[in-house]
Formats: structure tokens, C-alpha cells, sequence
């Protein structure tokens, strides 16, 4: 029973990280299809395509800097209150640098494509293409705080190498951990699309069809590019130490994981749902209820990775 509280009592202090959390990996995955679109939508000449790649690049734009604006908020508060605690965390050596290199790429890369559509196709298009690779950088040099937050706390943790923290061994956690947010940075970029595009529906006036189609397109990214992520989580148990992984399925957090699978599974068949309808505006119900699944289930995985590897 101490146990399960203690577990909830995790679930329930991840839930407002959570919802930033999301809203920072959609902004990081939007690039990506955004690009995706205006080089499919000039090799098909198909407009549609390239008015989608606005809407999204518009969406993940205004994301990060909302996420920028909190997220450094919340850092100054944390440094005002916990001195000691941020000038170990920020030590030689430690990965927080290189995430700010690639988030500080990520933002001028993406906002050059946000703001540059008049721009010749192909030099645009490079722009895409820099601010996916940038955003995808972003994702990948922020998961050594997993492992490597806590050693920086210590004298002998401040020598590690930055190197071996990026690149660890096959059999380390990051690998299927580095899969499972690259591809929830789409899944999620192509959930928020859908509420943003209800969103500007009425004011945008692009007509019936270029909604119908955006929707569609969007609710596919969301749903395929989460089949990555289904796939990492046994990935993720099998990477760990056999007495962890040992204890992880006789407790509590085993709970938690089924949970958030079952979560995903259900928000995957919503968007499939949307993505086979041919009227997809009438199906709203389902697109605001499964944005509030991916709340849920990130919360529920940001829950599992405490209990993991700062428990």
C-alpha cells in the first residue's frame, strides 16, 4: 500500500510538467511534418499541402515559445531557490549546455522557416529540413539527464563524459528512449494540428475541403508515429537490469506502464477513426477527447521513467 501511494503520489507531481512537457515535444516535432508537407506539396504540386505546413509551422512556433517563456521562468525560480542544486547541475561537462545549443538552433532555425515563405522552394525547404535536425538534436542531448543529471551532483560526476553520455553502449536505455520521444514529438505535433486546425477553422477561410484534408493528414502522423513508441516500451523493460526489470513487473509501476499503453492504443484507434472519416469536423468529440489522452498517457510514462531512474 506504501508502495501505491507513493507511486501516485509521483503520477500526481508529474501532471503539470506533463502538460508543458507535451506542449514542448509537439513544438519540437512540428518542423518535421511541416516540412514533410511543403516537399511532398511541390512534388505533387497539391496547395493544400503547403497551407497545412503553414498551419503546423505556425502552431509549433508559438509552442516553443510558450514552452521557452515558462520553461525559463521556472528556471529562474529553481535557480533562486536551489543555488547550490543548479551550479552542480550546471558544472563543466554537463549535458544541459548541449541542450541549450540545440534548443537555441531549434528556435532560430524554425522561427527563419516560420517567418520566410516567400522565400525560393528549395532554400525554404533547407530551412525545414535545419530546424527538424535541430529539434531532433534537442530531444536526443536531453536524455542523458536521465542518467546523467544525478552523477553531476556529485564531485566524481562531474568528470563524466559528455560524449558517453550521448552515445552510450547498444544495450543502454537511451537508445529506446531516444525512439520513443522522437517519434511522440510527431505523435503529439499531429494531435495538437488537429485542435489547432478546429481552432482556426472559422478563421482562416480556407474552405471545407482543405480542413477535411488537413485534419485527415494530421490525424495520420498522429496515429502512425505512434507505433514507434509502442514498439520502444518493451525495448525500454528488456534495456533494463534484470533485477530491476524483475521488480518492475511485480510492482506498482507495471500498473502505470499497462495504463499508458492502454491510453496510447486508444488514443491510436481515435485518430485512425478521424483519419478513415470523410466528414472528419464532425468527429471534434473525438479529436478533443484523444488530445486529452496524450495528457494522460505522457503522464503516465513521465510517471513510469521517475520510478525508473530517479526513484
Amino acid at each position: 500500500m506504501a508502495e501505491l501511494q507513493g507511486t501516485v503520489t509521483i503520477l500526481s507531481s508529474v501532471l503539470a510538467p506533463a502538460f508543458f512537457d507535451v506542449l514542448g515535444l509537439a513544438a519540437l516535432g512540428a518542423p518535421v511534418l511541416a516540412v514533410a508537407s511543403e516537399i511532398q506539396g511541390q512534388a505533387q504540386r497539391k496547395a493544400f499541402l503547403d497551407k497545412f505546413a503553414q498551419h503546423v509551422s505556425a502552431m509549433g512556433f508559438g509552442l516553443l515559445l510558450l514552452v521557452l517563456a515558462v520553461g525559463g521562468a521556472g528556471a529562474a525560480l529553481a535557480a533562486a531557490r536551489f543555488q547550490e542544486i543548479m551550479t552542480r547541475l550546471h558544472a563543466p561537462g554537463s549535458p544541459l549546455y548541449a541542450f541549450y545549443v540545440a534548443l537555441g538552433l531549434t528556435l532560430l532555425t524554425h522561427g527563419l522557416y516560420r517567418c520566410t515563405w516567400r522565400l525560393p522552394k528549395g532554400a525554404h525547404c533547407g530551412l525545414g529540413i535545419l530546424a527538424s535536425l535541430s529539434s531532433l538534436a534537442a530531444i536526443h542531448v536531453s536524455l542523458p539527464g536521465l542518467r546523467g543529471f544525478a552523477p553531476l551532483l556529485s564531485p566524481e560526476g562531474r568528470s563524466t563524459n559528455l560524449v558517453a553520455l550521448l552515445f552510450p553502449g547498444p544495450g543502454s536505455p537511451l537508445w529506446p528512449c531516444l525512439v520513443q520521444y522522437a517519434a511522440l514529438s510527431l505523435t503529439l505535433a499531429g494531435a495538437l494540428a488537429l485542435l489547432f486546425l478546429l481552432h482556426r477553422r472559422d478563421r482562416d477561410n480556407y474552405g471545407r475541403d482543405y480542413y477535411a484534408f488537413s485534419m485527415r493528414r494530421a490525424a495520420r502522423w498522429a496515429a502512425w508515429s505512434l507505433v514507434p513508441v509502442l514498439a520502444a516500451q518493451p525495448w525500454i523493460l528488456f534495456t533494463l537490469e534484470p533485477e530491476l526489470r524483475a521488480l518492475v513487473l511485480v510492482s506498482s509501476v507495471a500498473l502505470l506502464w499497462a495504463l499508458a499503453l492502454v491510453v496510447m492504443l486508444t488514443c491510436l484507434l481515435l485518430w485512425l477513426a478521424v483519419a478513415r472519416s470523410g466528414s472528419p469536423m464532425r468527429l471534434k468529440g473525438l479529436m478533443i477527447a484523444a488530445g486529452g489522452g496524450i495528457w494522460v498517457f505522457h503522464s503516465l510514462l513521465l510517471a513510469v521513467v521517475a520510478n525508473l531512474f530517479f526513484s
